[in-house]
Formats: structure tokens, C-alpha cells, sequence
């Protein structure tokens, strides 16, 4: 008991009760108060359901190849990388089963690797050729490469069958 008194009567020294005090009001805050902002602020939000229901003969992909030639830092091609997925996807709102397609097959993105700028617009001809979404990337020129050089070519997304005749031969990037 004389402890417990003692404990109470060090509180009543500001330099002791007034950071207990705060340690005291954060976890009452932390514990109450937070969880239920945090709770509310979730209620309304809505999160879109991802199921993958993929088989062999329904497998989507998109393939984006890059050119080795340019030597590209890893930041770059992955720049370059994420502009030609977001225009191919913009190209394929236009054939939406498509996209859910491929969305239902978890939105696959293969990397793959071509010599030089040749090699890049024979696998653009060839997919546009077979009908599949294509498009190269030009850079704007404000970094690493020359402005208008032609980066990356996305192919799909589509069916892997007929991406596979465009970029099958293809080394991983």
C-alpha cells in the first residue's frame, strides 16, 4: 500500500506526472479514439476484387520489350516500361473483353530484351500485322537517352498464343 501512495504522490511532480500524463492520454487516444477514425474513414472506401481464374487456354499477357543498344539505367526502363503498359491499356479500352481478360488472368507483364531500334520496330510490324495491341514508346529527351528514340514496344496484352509468335523468341530482360 505504501508503495502505491508513493507511485501516486512522484505523479504530482510535473517533471514525472506530466510525461506520464501524455503517455496516458496517446494510449487512451490510440487505443479509442484512433481505431475508430480509422474504421470510418475505411467504411466507404471500395476495393476492386482481383480473382484470377486463370487456365492454359484462357492465359493473357503483355509483353513490353525493351532495347539493349540504349543501356538504360534500371529507373529508365522501368519508366519506359510503365508508359508503354499505360498506352497499350488505353489502346485496349477499345476491345474491353480484352482487358478483363487479361485482368482476370492477374495482368501479366513479361520483359524482354531486343538488340537495337530495328529489332524494336520489326516486333511492332509484326504484332500490328497480327492484330494484336502494340505501340513503342518515344523518350521526350529530358534524361539519359536522345529525345524521340524509340524505347520500348509493348505487345498485348492479348492471348499468349499469338503474343508468343510476335516475342517467343525473345531473351528475358
Amino acid at each position: 500500500m505504501e508503495f502505491i501512495r508513493s507511485a501516486f504522490e512522484s505523479l504530482l511532480d510535473p517533471k514525472v506526472g506530466i510525461p506520464y500524463a501524455i503517455i496516458f492520454a496517446y494510449s487512451v487516444y490510440s487505443l479509442f479514439l484512433k481505431k475508430n477514425c480509422n474504421e470510418r474513414s475505411n467504411e466507404n472506401v471500395k476495393f476492386p476484387k482481383m480473382t484470377i481464374n486463370s487456365t492454359d487456354d484462357d492465359d493473357y499477357k503483355m509483353v513490353l520489350v525493351i532495347r539493349k543498344d540504349l543501356k538504360m539505367g534500371k529507373g529508365k526502363a522501368a519508366a519506359q516500361c510503365a508508359h508503354a503498359a499505360v498506352a497499350s491499356y488505353k489502346i485496349g479500352l477499345k476491345t474491353p473483353e480484352i482487358l478483363e481478360a487479361w485482368e482476370d488472368c492477374g495482368q501479366k507483364k513479361i520483359t524482354v530484351q531486343v538488340d537495337d531500334e530495328t529489332g524494336l520496330v520489326e516486333v511492332y510490324k509484326h504484332a500490328k500485322s497480327l492484330g494484336i495491341i502494340t505501340n513503342v514508346i518515344q523518350d521526350a529527351g529530358r534524361t539519359q537517352i536522345a529525345r524521340g528514340s524509340k524505347t520500348v514496344c509493348a505487345v498485348g496484352p492479348g492471348h499468349f498464343e499469338k503474343i508468343d509468335k510476335v516475342t517467343g523468341h525473345l531473351k528475358l530482360y
